[in-house]
């Protein structure tokens, strides 16, 4: 009998896959609110932790353990019925069970985003949120030790969530940044820098129609700037001059000018790529861009008059939902 040859993927193969899921993930993004997205991400996230927990167990044991079905019957009602179904239907597949929770979950749970048409959206960034990246990689850990040596008594899901978060994976899965940089900052903390970011670079794109502009900058600019960032405007002004309009750097300084007077003490303690790396990942900070390369394209024959406050102008991006039928800026 010939040995079955291995189909080897050209170079490239996996990066151009995450690349086309990342611009998919995008696109679906642009049909909803940000505050639903982020709603359904962070449950995304819940149960993903869930489905790695019952997956862990069920793999080491062959089978689903009577106690681990009362917690399927009473979290998930209904998936116990819909796994025998599909295992009658389909006897020769291996049985991948948490293959069939997240099929159960996603005809559930998150019904109105797959109906919608922005669930690829949900599972994208939720899979890359750093709870969930180390959940994943502890799992896999967790099977390899229980399958060698099966506990007396597996842990309850908070146990293994926390355990979860407490673990240190091995220097050669741990080799992203990001992740070491998110070991060195409380969440708390965390979560507030990064709010903090959002609504700084929120303020640096209201600004930079008018920063880019050659006419003089509207006086809600120009007062908003003195406020918010004292001393930037007489250190813009002097190099603004040695530039040409169509050169004009005046807004990549902003955003450098808040980076280090806002967070210097997160550079300093080395954690600063992972508030970066969260801000990409939330959706007000990806709709604020986007509603930003809109205005620009709106407002290439001049800016308008009146220029409009950074109330007004985040609100109106706060409430921004492209319509199928708009290009892509």
């Amino acid at each position: 009998m010939k040995k079955r040859r291995r189909v080897r993927k050209p170079a490239g193969y996996h990066l151009q896959v995450r690349e086309s899921a990342r611009r998919e993930a995008d696109r679906q993004a642009r049909y909803v609110r940000w505050e639903r997205l982020l709603r359904a991400r962070i449950q995304h996230v819940e149960w993903q932790i869930f489905a790695l927990w019952v997956s862990c167990v069920v793999d080491v044991e062959g089978s689903i353990p009577t106690w681990m079905r009362d917690v399927l019957e009473t979290r998930c009602p209904g998936f116990l019925e819909y796994e025998a179904s599909y295992r009658r239907n389909h006897p020769k597949e291996d049985p991948f069970l948490w293959l069939r929770i997240w099929e159960w979950l996603h005809g559930n749970l998150f019904a109105d985003a797959k109906q919608e048409g922005w669930l690829d959206a949900v599972a994208y960034y939720a899979l890359r949120d750093p709870v969930a990246w180390l959940a994943s990689e502890y799992c896999v850990m967790c099977r390899q030790e229980w399958k060698r040596q099966r506990p007396s008594s597996y842990p309850s899901l908070q146990e293994w969530r926390q355990a979860a978060a407490n673990w240190e994976p091995p220097p050669e899965a741990y080799t992203r940044q990001v992740y070491k940089a998110w070991r060195r900052v409380h969440p708390e903390r965390l979560a507030q820098a990064v709010r903090r970011y959002i609504d700084w670079e929120a303020f640096a794109y209201w600004t930079r129609p008018a920063l880019e502009d050659e006419a003089e900058f509207p006086p809600v600019v120009q007062d908003s700037l003195q406020e918010r960032c004292p001393g930037f405007l007489e250190y813009d002004t002097t190099l603004r001059r040695t530039e040409r309009a169509e050169e004009f750097r005046s807004w990549q300084r902003l955003i450098e000018w808040g980076i280090d007077h806002f967070f210097a003490d997160a550079k300093r303690e080395g954690w600063f790529d992972v508030i970066i790396f969260s801000a990409r990942q939330h959706p007000r900070a990806a709709r604020t861009a986007e509603y930003c390369v809109r205005c620009e394209a709106q407002w290439l024959t001049g800016i308008p008059t009146p220029y409009p406050t950074f109330t007004e102008w985040r609100r109106a991006a706060d409430d921004y939902v492209a319509d199928p039928s708009e290009a892509e800026w």
